[in-house]
């Protein structure tokens, strides 16, 4: 089938109206996803405005957005697999649900942006602005956060649904959070010395983990995916971010069951 060349308009999303007409080619029967992945990059190389755009479900696997200005652009469900996002300023973009697995997003700015159930498994967030972003149901394993400011960044969903597990197994928290200061957790791993959250807990038990009520789509065991055996709180790795934030999340819980607040 022959490629055509046709003229793509891209939308505002807050005033609708016609931003920028992009000149793409691609096969008469190309998805809006594809068409709208090339209109982006010929905006890209055309200097064209992206701030704002209407983008959703652009197919953009791979693409170099390096330093792209995107601020406000509506991403939700575009697939950014293992592109390169590297410096971009992603301000109060609406990602939703959007594919950035293997990203490469260092010290991109996603302040104030929308990332709930993005998918950010293995992605490069070290050093990104991630101050006030929603993170609520994001798949954030294997992702690396070194040095990202998470300020402000709705967690909620990760320290709620940890704070569940907890509840339900008290006695268990000091030995949960000695396990995180050791190194000796690793969320990829139900059973063995090194296990995830519910694994920790059924160590501490000495019970089998099927014995107890998981999920490994909880956002706590998604968050435990993070850590692998040997990070430590402190440690300058993702998984050493991810550990001090569980072991700040434990410790807070201990702290509320001992010493609770006054009604």
């Amino acid at each position: 089938m022959e490629a055509v060349t046709e003229q793509f308009e891209v939308v505002n999303r807050w005033t609708n109206r016609v931003q920028f007409t992009a000149e793409i080619t691609c096969a008469p029967d190309a998805t809006i996803g594809v068409k709208i992945g090339l209109a982006v990059k010929w905006a890209r190389n055309s200097g064209a405005d992206l701030r704002g755009a209407v983008l959703r479900g652009a197919v953009l696997r791979g693409a170099d957005l390096r330093d792209a200005n995107l601020s406000g652009a509506d991403l939700r469900g575009a697939v950014l697999r293992g592109a390169v996002l590297r410096g971009a300023d992603l301000r109060d973009a609406n990602l939703s649900g959007a594919d950035l697995s293997g990203a490469d997003l260092r010290g991109a700015v996603l302040r104030g942006a929308d990332l709930r159930d993005a998918n950010l498994s293995g992605a490069d967030l070290s050093g990104a602005d991630l101050r006030g972003a929603v993170l609520r149901g994001a798949d954030l394993s294997g992702a690396d956060l070194r040095g990202a400011d998470l300020r402000d960044a709705v967690l909620r969903s990760f320290k709620a649904d940890m704070w569940m597990t907890l509840a339900q197994n008290i006695a268990e928290i000091p030995a949960l959070i000695q396990a995180l200061n050791d190194g000796r957790v690793d969320g990829s791993q139900y059973a063995g010395d090194c296990a995830c959250l519910v694994g920790t807990i059924a160590n501490a038990k000495q019970v089998h983990y099927g014995s107890l009520e998981h999920n490994s789509r909880n956002p706590a065991e998604q968050w435990f995916l993070m850590i692998r055996e040997g990070d430590k709180p402190g440690d300058d790795t993702g998984g050493g971010f991810a550990a001090g934030k569980a072991l700040e999340w434990a410790e807070e819980f201990q702290r509320l069951i001992i010493d609770p607040v006054p009604a």
